[in-house]
């Protein structure tokens, strides 16, 4: 295939993606308002599923497996925690809450795993991932427990 046809289609498949996920999220948003779906926390925000997925498609078209991997878990670590957040309340487990903290340290046995397999590249691949991802999941579960128990003092006026 010459060089110019497979820009142009390249173009034209980031084009439509494009076009795809800024439609998509006002089209699933409407469509779940106006049924019975509106009333289940966090279903209002589904159609943002689409920015994750376009992002996660472009992380893997990255050379650098490092990169790749955790970018790759930093998306999935926002996308968990955002839905998360929209989704818990009052009367949310604590373990829900802690899911940004689990997810974000989550490799961190993968790398000791390999490490004792002899696989330097995927034990420091982890490790980073964890060291990037894990503080973020921390903060954000600090913030979870945080804004649940700020919730539960509703009748206090400040």
């Amino acid at each position: 295939m010459p060089i110019n046809k497979r820009i142009a289609l390249r173009i034209a498949l980031h084009l439509f993606l494009i076009l795809l996920v800024m439609i998509l999220p006002p089209l699933v948003y409407d469509y779940i308002s106006h049924s019975d779906l509106s009333k289940v926390p966090g279903m209002l925000m589904l159609g943002g599923l689409s920015y994750p997925a376009y992002f996660s498609y472009l992380t893997t078209r990255l050379r650098s497996d490092r990169a790749r991997l955790i970018l790759l878990h930093l998306i999935a670590l926002l996308t968990i925690s955002f839905f998360m957040l929209e989704a818990s309340g009052r009367t949310t487990p604590l373990i829900v809450l802690l899911l940004p903290a689990i997810l974000g340290l989550s490799t961190l046995p993968v790398a000791a795993i390999a490490r004792l397999r002899q696989e330097r590249a995927l034990a420091i691949n982890c490790l980073w991932s964890s060291l990037v991802s894990g503080p973020i999941g921390l903060i954000l579960s600090m913030l979870a427990i945080y804004g649940a128990g700020m919730s539960a003092m509703s009748g206090m006026r400040w």
